[in-house]
């Protein structure tokens, strides 16, 4: 954004050096200010009259010299005055100059401000939190709408899915209930629900495999409920079957594509398990592969399913950074508003993506200050690590309730984005949640 500006104000520093440089020109050769001229010239006019009544005291001109010596003082006189009104225009253009200058940048922010995008300059970050917030707003505009207007099962569907993109989980999973009997007949419905109910229990629950297995049934060739069979096989140590899923979902993608790498790279993790591998531990398991639907449909589902696709291990010849590091603080203006047995939280999510954390621990309010340390072993799902992903945020919350999910009052603070491998944070908890 700071080099956007620089740049911004260098171009328009050229351009008034080129606009007005006819007027510096004209300033030095000017030399004498357009006040101080008439005086100048009535002064050495003065002057010269002076000499010639001298001289005709003298005896040095004859009366009608001296008349035509007056006359042509006159003229003269004349033509400094046309001059000095030249120059009083001169000044007059100087004025035009200095408007020009103070103007043409005015104008270019207004017009960058109405035709061009100020927002785009903004950093990432808070380009994201404007884009949230402004969907906050979307989102609550449509679920008062369906509440004027609750016979709508496409519309609750609709609200369901946007709730799935903010991560409210608990919001979509309502929402979903409120579908009315066209959930249970929707094999794509259905896998959404279970992939909001991973989401928000942070793993397979017996309600999201039986959603996955009714999906199946209704519709064998689904993309999403394949991606999600995968991957509660492959939780539940069901390789063989978690490699024949992810199979069958393999054809429907773009050959050669990301998508079809990664689920390429899943179904070869799931062989090599099921062909009697030493398993590197459930905390190192991965739910490989990635599902990107190619209809409207399935779109809003690929934003999750990107965060789980992360799951294939870099290759032995790259090692990848798997923690985080710092300090965890309590403000001292915030310690009246806690007690030493409230739950603190700290996890690790991804810079974008689904909102699921990476790593998590908890501890209480009693051990703070706290040094920490989250890594790969300590991953709430299968699949979403911290080496996983290019950048992470690690966010404390103060748990009023107890429970993870975030709540009126609870207490929170915030890393920066950084990469995986990152030591020294200091995270202060200092905000309140409204």
């Amino acid at each position: 954004m700071t080099n956007f500006y620089l740049a911004a104000a260098m171009l328009v520093i050229v351009a008034l050096a080129l606009l007005l440089r006819p007027w510096w020109w004209r300033a030095s050769r000017r030399g004498t200010s357009a006040d101080s001229l008439p005086g100048l010239n009535a002064a050495i006019h003065r002057d010269r009259l002076g000499e010639l009544e001298r001289d005709r005291s003298n005896g040095m001109l004859s009366a009608t010299d001296l008349v035509e010596a007056r006359e042509e003082l006159q003229r003269q006189l004349l033509d400094d005055t046309a001059a000095t009104k030249v120059v009083v225009a001169d000044s007059f253009s100087r004025s035009s100059g200095i408007a020009i200058a103070i103007l043409l940048p005015l104008l270019g922010v207004a017009m960058y401000a109405l035709l061009g995008s100020p927002k785009a300059v903004l950093p990432v970050e808070v380009q994201t939190q404007r884009a949230t917030a402004d969907m906050e707003q979307l989102v609550a505009k449509l679920a008062q709408k369906m509440e004027q207007n609750p016979g709508n099962p496409e519309g609750w569907a609709m609200l369901a899915r946007s709730y799935k993109s903010l991560g409210r989980w608990d919001d979509a999973e309502r929402a979903f209930a409120r579908v009315g009997p066209d959930l249970n007949n929707n094999a794509e419905l259905l896998a959404e629900l279970a992939e909001t109910l991973v989401q928000k229990n942070n793993g397979f629950d017996d309600r999201s495999r039986a959603l996955i297995q009714q999906a199946l049934r209704l519709e064998p060739g689904n993309m999403l409920a394949l991606f999600m069979g995968g991957g509660e096989a492959f939780d539940s140590g069901r390789y063989v079957e978690a490699a024949a899923r992810w199979e069958k979902l393999l054809p429907q993608l773009d050959p050669g594509g990301g998508d079809a790498r990664m689920v390429e790279s899943s179904i070869a993790r799931a062989r090599e398990r099921s062909g009697g591998a030493p398993p590197a531990g459930p905390k190192a398991d991965v739910m490989a592969g990635a599902v990107a639907p190619q209809d409207e449909v399935h779109r809003a589902a690929a934003k999750t399913a990107q965060g789980a696709a992360n799951a294939v291990a870099p290759p032995a010849t790259a090692p990848t950074a798997t923690s985080v590091s710092g300090r965890v603080e309590l403000s001292p203006t915030l310690k009246g508003k806690t007690s030493p047995d409230d739950v603190v939280f700290i996890f690790a999510r991804a810079l974008e993506g689904p909102r699921m954390p990476l790593a998590a621990k908890r501890v209480r309010v009693a051990d703070l200050p706290l040094d920490f340390m989250l890594d790969d072993s300590q991953a709430v799902m299968p699949g979403a690590t911290i080496s996983s992903v290019p950048q992470v945020r690690v966010e404390v919350r103060v748990s009023k309730s107890g429970m993870a999910q975030a709540g009126k009052g609870d207490l929170t603070g915030k890393s920066a984005a950084v990469k995986p491998g990152a030591k020294g944070l200091k995270i202060v908890i200092d905000q309140i949640e409204p």
